[in-house]
């Protein structure tokens, strides 16, 4: 099917985000035959280089980042067509001048691929030249600020000039296949929806492990750290599709509007809870994938001063009668044991035991990879075979997305980015999740300075500081570590 006619501007053009993800995202539908011929793709950059030079820069980029990558292809051939650059320097007011002749007939994405802290002047700047219309649209990547107050006045600037319909705030775990076939798994199937409560569950877990550091970003993560970095936005908005009631349409704004309801049910944390049920902590130095890693005080650009945590793990609960008596553990870090994402959710045992009590019966356990290896892995009781008795064991149902669709080379970016273009929101975030979720984040933030809630420490290599363990282990269960493997 082909995408609508657009126009895409992509601020920070000649950047990471921009040669790494996003051109070879829309270049993806260039080889399916997608794009409409009057499409272009505008990239805006302070290097003063010519339309050739950007065209050379492109192609570069697809080669190191496209699979099979051809120049001599009719694909780049028609792509190569599309591309033009923009030299501007946000601070001239000359500059802004050179971007013109803005199209009323087809959709114009502003993509601004630069660091956040440009958002409000290029918003700014966009409205005063006279450059959004009724057809534009503005994305912007997180962070959307680093606490309530800078969020607000990032979603001021971008009001100014846009309407909340226009803009796209653009979180790129809502693009992973995994997360959106959440909601198909719970609502295209009565088998979860009718047991998907405190009826039939007894905890979920969510885990973010990263297996790197903070690598060439240190000054930046240094100001940041775990919980603005990723629980503020990637694990809240994972929760919150986990927890929401059912939405009107999966097309239409309810679902943002569930999302919603599950931040401002969210139980705030209190001087009386913050320090039992939250832990923070920094990496120290050990062996990471067989190699020996600093520990993150010795990274270069951080400051020992600033306190900053790399792992974070807490305790919520979500007040409403869905979820009511259900924990949900958080957790994610740096320079842990492994790379992998995953959500679990542990089943309540069942109320009597009608076998031998040899008979060891495990809680049903569903788990939702997303990375790696995406899939659903749901774990279940069943009986060994035999002839006689009932000797039960634990074997998982499992489904590996990589048996029946090729994943390889579709993006995140690259589904999110052809919702914009098509003028498809509900993947993104609005400007009152971001702003709920900041103030809960706030809350937690100040808490940890008035009441002195201590920096832990854990092994590079690791699963976190044990008192993360103990987080759930006081409730007498314990976090799934590692991914779960193909049973065969």
């Amino acid at each position: 099917m082909d995408l609508n006619t657009f126009n895409l501007y992509l601020f920070g053009g000649t950047g990471d985000l921009s040669n790494r993800k996003l051109i070879p995202a829309i270049f993806r539908q260039e080889t399916l035959g997608n794009i409409n011929n009057d499409s272009e793709i505008i990239g805006l950059g302070s290097r003063d280089i010519s339309v050739d030079d950007y065209t050379s820069m492109v192609q570069e980029s697809l080669t190191k980042h496209f699979p099979g990558f051809n120049e001599n292809d009719e694909a780049w051939k028609r792509f190569s067509k599309r591309l033009s650059y923009i030299k501007i320097d946000i601070n001239s007011k000359e500059d802004w001048k050179n971007i013109n002749n803005i199209p009323t007939n087809k959709a114009v994405v502003y993509y601004l691929a630069t660091p956040p802290n440009l958002y409000k002047q290029i918003a700014t700047c966009l409205k005063e030249n006279n450059l959004i219309q009724d057809n534009c649209r503005v994305v912007v990547e997180k962070p959307i600020g680093t606490d309530l107050e800078s969020a607000e006045d990032i979603n001021n600037s971008l009001s100014a000039g846009f309407n909340e319909t226009q803009i796209y705030r653009i979180d790129h775990y809502l693009g992973k296949e995994a997360v959106q076939n959440l909601l198909a798994l719970r609502f295209a199937n009565t088998i979860f929806e009718k047991s998907w409560s405190n009826s039939a569950i007894d905890h979920i877990q969510i885990t973010v492990a990263e297996d790197l550091g903070v690598e060439d970003r240190g000054g930046y993560y240094d100001e940041t750290g775990a919980l603005r970095d990723m629980v503020q936005n990637h694990l809240l908005q994972i929760l919150c599709l986990i927890a929401m009631e059912p939405p009107v349409s999966i097309q239409s704004e309810s679902v943002r509007d569930e999302k919603l309801k599950v931040l401002k049910s969210l139980a705030p944390f209190t001087e009386d809870t913050i320090a039992l049920n939250s832990v923070r902590a920094q990496y120290l130095d050990g062996i990471s994938k067989g190699e020996p890693a600093c520990a993150y005080l010795d990274e270069n650009g951080v400051d020992p001063k600033n306190n900053t945590e790399t792992f974070v793990a807490l305790k919520l609960e979500i007040n409403n009668w869905r979820w009511s008596g259900v924990p949900f553990y958080l957790r994610t870090g740096k320079r842990m044991n492994s790379k992998s994402s995953e959500i679990v959710v542990r089943y309540k045992s069942v109320p009597h035991n009608i076998f031998s009590k040899e008979a060891a019966l495990k809680p049903d356990q569903l788990v939702l990879r997303i990375h790696p290896d995406e899939g659903i892995d749901l774990k279940l009781n069943t009986k060994q075979p035999g002839v006689s008795g009932y000797d039960l064991e634990e074997l998982p149902l499992d489904l590996n997305l990589h048996d029946y669709h090729e994943l390889g080379h579709q993006d995140c970016y690259e589904r999110l980015l052809l919702d914009v273009i098509r003028g498809n929101p509900s993947l993104f975030v609005r400007r009152d999740e971001i702003e709920a979720s900041w103030k809960w984040i706030d809350n937690i933030i100040n808490l940890w300075k008035s009441q002195d809630v201590p920096m832990e420490e854990y092994i590079s290599g690791g699963w976190g500081p044990s008192n993360a363990d103990l987080l759930l282990k006081r409730d007498f269960r314990s976090w799934k570590n590692g991914s779960s493997k193909k049973s065969k």
